[in-house]
């Protein structure tokens, strides 16, 4: 899972932005596999979307529509279930790395929920160079470039678990602010893309422990920050994420069990944007990014691989979501998916091989009640409302086969249809609890 990227930041995609990075690994991944063209997450923050893929339920039926920093009540409640205490009883090893983000108190910590091997950090954010993380409840530190440290740690655990089932949830912090990027990364995306040379001279620039050669980026907001800058240093993190995902790929080979793994790739959310400079990441065409409701927060790059069961080099353009994840990867276990909670995933593997016909998914629905914001699709139309665009409050509909942008209201043509989507909202709204909103400072 990459952390904030973008959904033209990967040169498979071919949107225009996607020429100023190469990702030549993820890029592998799916042409030995399939990428989904409507992929989607549940939320689009970190948190709720984590919660949401590790549980197969959108967070907002456990009243989780935000990140809650600080909050002990942050992350999924405790009586959520998440894929590792299913397929544990199973024999399945069980390790997560990188971002957890759901959670610091004892009940919610990675080995609480199920996960027999941690290493990473608990927070939302973190420093790429320095900052201890955690290692199975002990604190450590490390050198080297996060992205690195975090892919190395995932190779550790496959070469150490190869003969026996494992599950792997490797969480990339990149490309996540800190806005963090050694030389040599920066270095790459110069001689990939010539038009950032003069952006790297000004990097030179910039002196003391910020500067080169493990040049740091701060403050990340505002209106003197060079546009080019900050795109410059955003890919060098995509470049990094890239090399991450292509040593575990070669884990995977090296062990001999690339046969019998599936692998799929993902972001948490699209890229942030904090206008007018972006934070680096582009979402183009999509319309909008992460804490959105509109496609360019909740649509995700997105795929899988597994050589001799998955198709290979194709593009999957059925509606799928990362709940999916849960299902899929319960039930390959041997695991039971459990029967007394609604579970919103269903099982990719009939769909992407082409047992079952049609969507994995008729109808989804994303919801930022805090901020009065909701969305929901349905075949090919999405209805959406928000709050900060000039919109009727009845939303607005769009068909996303003909306008990916989601920029041409079609209310007026097709009252039918938003009357149609309207209800079927409103009817998913009503069995879902407020959110839990939590202000700092509150216990």
């Amino acid at each position: 899972m990459a952390d904030d990227l973008g959904w033209a930041d990967v040169s498979i995609q071919q949107e225009q932005a996607s020429r100023d990075v190469s990702t030549p690994n993820i890029d592998r991944l799916f042409r030995e596999g399939m990428r989904f063209t409507n992929g989607y997450v549940a939320s689009s923050t970190c948190g709720p979307s984590r919660s949401s893929l590790l549980t197969g339920r959108s967070s907002s039926r456990f009243a989780m529509e935000d990140n809650q920093p600080g909050s002990p009540l942050e992350g999924p409640p405790a009586t959520e279930i998440l894929i590792p205490r299913l397929i544990r009883d199973n024999g399945y090893i069980t390790g997560a790395i990188g971002k957890w983000h759901l959670g610091e108190t004892p009940d919610r910590l990675p080995e609480a929920r199920g996960f027999d091997h941690f290493f990473g950090f608990l927070g939302g954010s973190h420093d790429y160079y320095a900052a201890p993380l955690t290692h199975n409840g002990k604190t450590i530190s490390y050198d080297g470039y996060l992205t690195d440290v975090l892919a190395d740690a995932a190779v550790d655990f496959i070469q150490d678990n190869k003969d026996d089932p494992f599950f792997l949830y490797v969480a990339f912090n990149a490309p996540h602010t800190p806005m963090q990027a050694p030389q040599r990364l920066i270095e790459r995306v110069v001689r990939h893309q010539a038009r950032f040379a003069d952006a790297f001279e000004l990097m030179k620039q910039k002196k003391g422990e910020d500067g080169l050669p493990y040049f740091d980026l701060r403050p990340f907001k505002g209106l003197d920050i060079d546009v080019d800058l900050m795109r410059l240093v955003y890919c060098a993190m995509v470049f990094g994420l890239d090399d991450g995902v292509g040593h575990i790929l070669d884990a995977v080979d090296g062990a001999g069990i690339r046969n019998n793994t599936l692998i799929f790739f993902l972001s948490d959310n699209g890229a942030a944007l904090a206008r007018p400079n972006d934070l680096g990441g582009v979402n183009l065409p999509l319309r909008s990014g992460k804490g959105s409701i509109f496609d360019g927060g909740v649509k995700v790059v997105f795929g899988a691989s597994w050589p001799g069961v998955l198709p290979q080099g194709v593009d999957y353009d059925g509606t799928l979501n990362a709940v999916d994840l849960f299902t899929t990867t319960v039930e390959l276990s041997g695991a039971e998916i459990p029967h007394d909670r609604v579970i919103d995933g269903v099982n990719l593997l009939p769909y992407l091989t082409g047992k079952k016909t049609g969507n994995p998914h008729e109808s989804l629905f994303f919801r930022r009640k805090d901020r009065g914001n909701f969305s929901y699709r349905s075949g090919n139309y999405k209805l959406v409302y928000d709050s900060k665009a000039k919109m009727d409050p009845s939303g607005e509909l769009y068909d996303l086969s003909q306008d990916i942008g989601e920029s041409g209201d079609l209310s007026a043509e097709l009252p039918e249809v938003k009357a149609r989507l309207a209800e079927e909202y409103k009817a998913i709204d009503s069995q879902l609890p407020d959110p839990v909103v939590h202000e700092p400072g509150q216990e």
